[in-house]
């Protein structure tokens, strides 16, 4: 990933952004740029660059920014340097 020196505000967690009463923000991973974490729902997001954004679907292995196995979530919005993409840790 090639990750832009801002990639903008922290995202809604995917949870939030489907149930209103549960609309919450998610908080930065420290030592990652563009990736952020939400700790209630074991969510992550980062910021991919739109090619292979676009290549991805839900429930597609895509590797946890520490190398993990993950499961891609959804497509969120566009970012500086990409496309926001939620998924979670595979299992």
């Amino acid at each position: 990933m090639t990750a832009p020196a801002s990639s903008g505000p922290n995202p809604l967690c995917d949870v939030g952004r489907t149930h209103p009463r549960d609309r919450h923000r998610m908080r930065p991973v420290e030592g990652e740029l563009g990736v952020w974490v939400c700790d209630r729902h074991g969510l992550f997001a980062r910021v991919e660059e739109p090619g292979k954004a676009a290549e991805l679907e839900r429930g597609d292995p895509m590797p946890l920014h520490d190398g993990g196995a993950g499961v891609m979530v959804r497509t969120g919005d566009e970012r500086p340097g990409g496309v926001l993409l939620y998924y979670r840790a595979a299992g």
